[in-house]
């Protein structure tokens, strides 16, 4: 498990290879975007996620049924237990993760980044395909949840 509260956070995984060109790109490009939603005029450097909720890639042996040090916890399924206010799948270079962005509060939420590769549960599987697929189609129909 990766977390990310500051672009020198995603710097050093681009750096250190950590994850594909493709996916660091990514993330960096998430970081950027929250930076801009939350209105954040500074430099980058001096953005933190502290308040608001931070960014976790999950990488493969990570139990995404315990979850517990992000707040999902193991008697409630971790990860598969969540609510979460949606989930996307994203395809790129023949690559693929899922984003799962969970609220904890009107002011705090988590947004977790699965490669494929990280889920070996097929239940899990099934339950992030189907998520995915769900909120797809309700941001087709321009319809919340």
């Amino acid at each position: 498990m990766r977390t990310i509260k500051t672009i020198q956070d995603v710097r050093l995984l681009k750096q250190a290879r950590v994850f594909s060109d493709s996916f660091a790109a990514y993330l960096e490009g998430e970081f950027l975007g929250l930076k801009e939603a939350f209105d954040f005029d500074g430099l980058d450097e001096d953005f933190t996620l502290d308040m608001y909720g931070f960014m976790v890639v999950l990488e493969k042996g990570d139990n995404l049924r315990d979850l517990s040090v992000v707040g999902l916890e193991r008697n409630r399924e971790g990860l598969l237990g969540s609510l979460p206010e949606f989930v996307e799948k994203v395809e790129r270079n023949r690559e693929c993760w899922y984003k799962v962005v969970v609220i904890y509060t009107n002011e705090y939420g988590i947004a977790f980044y699965l490669p494929l590769e990280a889920v070996t549960d097929d239940e899990m599987k099934t339950w992030l395909e189907e998520q995915a697929e769900r909120d797809a189609i309700f941001q087709g129909t321009g319809e919340g949840r």
